[in-house]
């Protein structure tokens, strides 16, 4: 995924703009809030025009009818008694005024702010923001500006206890830390710590007041009133800049003491004005709170929806039309703003939270637009699943929500017969089975399993159960398996015409192996040492499976000739692939038959043969502080120890330190059980025997799969170069007394 992207605006009406280019996007940032009622807003822009007739710019050493009736008309709006308004050109300016007044009025120095905040760039503002901003131009103050993270009274406590504090400074719901919404008591809790230690309180509301949280004011939903109010942004209609800091008796007296105190050329412009007194009166009126409430839920439930089919969406921050979208990876919110402008998407990514794009529709949007967001920001998703499986050979599927939200249904009613209710439910993985993660109220996590229909009866589930069970009870890194209430560890639940079998084991903490699936610089070492590991497990896990012996009724699929190479291979038929030429399928079977007649001379023993996992993929392990841990144990059956290191290794096929991995993987194996040079030739032929069930993996199940036709391509392609060195070169195949030079009829 290229980084970078180069949008140059040129023509913007209502909620959309165009690139200079033509190129058409829903505007979902709105330069922070700056367009809330849209871009050259046609009542807005009337009055700006209508106001060139009596007004301009004004001049800052007079008063004026519409500096009058926009400082009046702040003040009666704002939370709280407030007294007087000093309007500003920007934000930055505006939070500069506020400060000042602070120290005025209290006659100390210092303020509190919190971690990884911004109010702007100028001297002041930008020491009370971010320490990154502040250092750049040396204007950090830290004798002078206390950092403290968000919804941490006890650590805001502390810091007004040291003393000598003239305000606290907030933004409501800070936008560059990805809008993380205010516990309840939060901004309660810190109003309550300023009047105890004589602070003033600053609610920054650049970006969450007028109207875009549901309520006039972003503080309003937590009944908080400030001693200071910011406001700027959307407060120009996104036509004429004015901002303005709303004081309170004893934050602004100063003016009453000298009102030259601070003067600006530009602040209050009489034109602006004329724009701002308007853009109050639209914001404060009920319909259009009314509508925003309205559009605010109505995308909520669109959003949970496509959360509910791309669990990579790990949380929706909302308070109204302030909306944070996280990311389950800490930078995918980068990708993301890629996807999102590839799919006529503006929003950018939360500037000090990178798994966060703010998320700022326009506060007199309709449902209409709300259902081109929702389809375009499906587009969007669907496009950043098939780059990142491009970029980290994932294999990443799109579920259909008709049938996920019969999952759904079925996987909170399972959880009952465990007795757990009311658990936040976040989709893992949907393939062959739905994974979620259960979140139980006082924190305990699961995975809860809805098994596919028809893949495993009863018999194999359990089956599966009863070795993870086994290899827990042996020290394994493994999932507990948690049995229901009733003491049975498979639930099976209908829900309308599905019935689903149902299973339950405990949440494993941990990064996925695939994490480290790309080798880059500094890199290649610790693949290598993970490759290691991952030998050391799979022969530990040989060992154990050669010497448990499992219960009568123990039932598992096998992998083996017919399994893998059968005319029904348990994967799929391969050769029946629908991009495959005719002659590229003749090729395909040449190889089933050489490979099949290869695993029959093979044969089956104690030491080559047994019970294995049989789906290594960096996908199912897990890598913690611990070691590793195995999950997903759906594919596990009889089979060829050899199929099973196949499938560990595959993954990395294409990585120029290939050799180096499977030298590692063998090191750690041999470590702990005997694999002889003769078997280590047999690797090639069992990377061919994953590649062709991995193609026939697709060829099953393809059509639901939106990635389908680059995986099969690939693969393809890399088995087509390697069967004419399989067929004629591999020495081990000869040895067995396979006829290598065999031929279709």
């Amino acid at each position: 995924m290229e980084g970078g992207i180069d949008l140059v605006p040129g023509r913007r009406e209502g909620y959309r703009l165009w690139d200079v280019d033509g190129r058409e996007f829903l505007d979902l940032h709105l330069n922070g809030g700056t367009f809330s009622l849209g871009h050259r807003n046609p009542e807005l822009s009337r009055i700006l025009a209508e106001g060139l007739a009596d007004w301009d710019v004004g001049n800052h050493h007079f008063g004026s009818e519409p500096k009058a009736a926009l400082a009046k008309a702040l003040v009666e709006a704002a939370p709280g008694d407030m007294q007087y308004a000093v309007l500003t050109c920007g934000g930055s300016e505006a939070v500069e005024v506020a400060i000042k007044s602070a120290r005025w009025a209290t006659g100390r120095r210092r303020i509190v702010s919190i971690d990884a905040g911004f109010h702007g760039r100028t001297g002041l503002s930008g020491a009370a923001g971010n320490d990154e901003v502040a250092q750049f131009f040396l204007s950090d103050r830290p004798e002078e500006f206390t950092k403290v993270p968000f919804n941490d009274l006890d650590a805001m406590r502390a810091a007004l206890r040291r003393g000598g504090i003239a305000a606290v400074l907030l933004e409501t719901i800070p936008a560059t830390c990805g809008f993380p919404v205010p516990d309840e008591d939060y901004l309660p809790g810190v109003k309550a710590l300023c009047e105890e230690y004589g602070a003033l309180y600053i609610a920054d509301e650049v970006q969450t007041g007028l109207g875009r949280t549901g309520r006039m004011w972003g503080v309003d939903n937590w009944s908080v009133a400030p001693d200071i109010l910011i406001t700027g942004k959307g407060l120009s209609g996104g036509l004429y800049p004015v901002s303005a800091a709303v004081l309170s008796a004893r934050a602004g007296a100063w003016l009453e003491d000298n009102g030259w105190g601070h003067v600006s050329t530009f602040g209050g412009s009489d034109l602006g004005c004329l724009v701002a007194l308007r853009v109050l009166e639209i914001c404060s009126e009920p319909a259009m709170l009314a509508n925003v409430n309205e559009q605010a839920e109505y995308l909520r439930a669109g959003l949970q929806a496509l959360a509910r089919r791309f669990p990579f969406l790990a949380d929706i921050r909302q308070k109204g039309l302030v909306m944070g979208l996280q990311f389950s990876d800490k930078t995918a919110g980068l990708g993301m703003m890629r996807a999102l402008y590839e799919n006529g998407i503006w929003a950018i990514v939360a500037g000090y939270d990178e798994s966060v794009v703010q998320f700022k529709p326009g506060l007199l949007i309709d449902r209409e637009y709300c259902d081109e967001v929702l389809r375009r920001l499906e587009n969007a998703f669907v496009w950043y699943l098939r780059a990142m499986n491009d970029i980290l050979g994932t294999a990443t599927d799109i579920p259909d929500e008709a049938q996920l939200d019969t999952v759904v249904e079925i996987a909170t009613t399972a959880l009952q017969s465990w007795g757990i209710s009311d658990a936040n439910l976040e989709i893992v993985k949907h393939r062959e089975n739905t994974v979620f993660k259960a979140a139980a109220p006082g924190g305990r996590c699961y995975a809860l399993r809805v098994h596919q229909a028809g893949l495993h009866d009863d018999t194999a589930i359990r089956s599966e159960l009863a070795w993870m069970q086994a290899l827990h009870a042996d020290g394994f890194l493994v999932p507990a398996v948690v049995p229901a209430e009733n003491g049975d560890c498979v639930v099976t639940v209908r829900v309308g015409n599905e019935t689903r079998r149902c299973s339950l084991l405990e949440w494993v903490e941990g990064n996925l192996f695939n994490d480290l699936g790309r080798v880059e610089k500094g890199m290649q070492e610790e693949l290598c040492d993970r490759y290691r590991q991952l030998g050391v497990l799979a022969a530990r896990l040989h060992i154990q499976a050669t010497s448990w012996q499992p219960p009568p009724d123990f039932q598992r699929h096998a992998w083996d000739e017919d399994g893998l190479l059968g005319d029904e291979p348990r994967m799929g038929r391969f050769w029946d692939h629908p991009d495959l030429t005719p002659q590229q399928r003749r090729e395909f079977l040449k190889a089933r038959i050489v490979l099949r007649g290869f695993l029959k001379k093979l044969g089956k023993t104690d030491d080559n043969y047994g019970l294995v996992h049989a789906d290594f993929l960096p996908d199912n392990i897990i890598v913690g502080e611990a070691g590793l841990t195995l999950i997903d144990f759906d594919d596990s059956g009889y089979g060829w120890h050899l199929y099973e290191m196949a499938t560990g290794l595959i993954p990395q096929i294409r990585q120029p330190v290939f050799d180096d991995l499977v030298a590692a993987y063998l090191e750690g194996y041999r470590s702990e059980r005997d694999f002889s040079a003769e078997e280590e030739e047999l690797i090639p032929a069992f990377l061919m025997i994953c590649g062709l069930n991995y193609l026939g993996w697709l060829q099953k199940r393809g059509a639901n799969m939106k990635y389908a036709d680059r995986l099969a391509a690939e693969i393809i392609s890399g088995l087509l170069e390697y069967i004419p060195h399989l067929m004629a070169e591999l020495s081990p195949l000869q040895r067995l007394g396979v006829n290598l030079a065999v031929r279709l009829r």
